[in-house]
C-alpha cells in the first residue's frame, strides 16, 4: 500500500506499511485466534494507534479476507505454473505436494489463519476463496487421473485421494514448526515416499 499524505499515519499516529499489518494481523490471529484478537491488539502490537490501523483497513473481516486471499493465491500461483510445465504426471504431482508443504515454512501464519479461520469471512468473500480451492482441488483430480491413464497409479477414486493427500498436507497446521527437528523438505519426502509408493500399480501380491 502506497503512503498517503493525509490521513492518522501522516499525523504522527505511526506509519505501517500493507505488508507488515497483515503479516502481524496473521502472527495474532494464528496465536490468539481470530475471534480473540482484537483491532487494539493488532495497533499495540505495530506500535501506532488504532484510528492508523483503521487508516488502512476498514474492518477486522477485511484483514482476514486478505490473509486468506494471499494464501490461496500463494498455492494456486504455485499449482498453476506446475500444471502448465512439461513432465509427467506423476513428477508433476509430486512438485505439488512439495509446494504445499513448504508452503507451511515459507508462510506459516497465512495458511494456518486461512485454514483455521476462512469459515469466519462473509458469504461473498468466502465463496471467492472456495472458488480458488476448488480450482486448486480440481487441478490436483487432473493430474492424479493423467497418472491413471498414464499407467504410473493403478485405478484410484480420484477424488477421495485428493481429499486425503489435502488432509495430509493441511494436518501439518495442527504440529509444523519452522523450528521443528525436520524441516518441511524432509517431511515432503516422507508424504512422498507414502503417497506414490500407496498409489502405484500392485503386482499379483498386492505390492506395488
Amino acid at each position: 500500500m502506497s503512503e498517503r499524505k493525509t490521513g492518522p499515519a501522516a499525523r504522527g499516529e505511526g506509519k505501517v506499511r500493507r505488508e507488515e499489518l497483515l503479516a502481524v494481523a496473521a502472527r495474532l490471529f494464528r496465536g490468539k485466534g481470530y475471534l480473540a484478537t482484537t483491532m487494539d491488539d493488532i495497533a499495540r502490537e505495530l506500535g501506532v494507534t488504532k484510528p492508523a490501523v483503521y487508516y488502512y483497513i476498514k474492518t477486522k473481516h477485511e484483514l482476514l479476507y486478505e490473509i486468506c486471499d494471499a494464501a490461496i493465491s500463494d498455492l494456486i500461483e504455485g499449482v498453476r505454473k506446475i500444471d502448465a510445465s512439461e513432465g509427467e504426471a506423476v513428477d508433476k504431482l509430486a512438485e505439488l505436494i512439495r509446494w504445499h508443504v513448504t508452503m507451511f515454512s515459507r508462510r506459516g501464519d497465512i495458511i494456518n489463519v486461512y485454514l483455521a479461520d476462512e469459515g469466519e469471512l462473509p458469504h461473498q468473500q468466502r465463496e471467492h476463496i472456495r472458488s480458488l480451492s476448488r480450482e486448486y482441488e480440481n487441478i490436483y483430480r487432473e493430474i492424479i487421473g493423467k497418472a491413471v491413464a498414464q499407467g504410473a497409479f493403478r485405478e484410484l477414486n480420484v477424488p477421495m485421494t485428493v481429499r486425503a493427500i489435502s488432509g495430509m498436507c493441511n494436518w501439518l497446521s495442527s504440529w509444523y514448526r519452522p523450528d521443528g527437528q525436520m524441516p518441511a523438505e524432509q517431511i515432503a519426502d516422507i508424504f512422498l515416499d507414502i503417497i506414490l509408493n500407496g498409489c502405484r500399480p500392485r503386482n499379483e501380491e498386492g505390492e506395488s
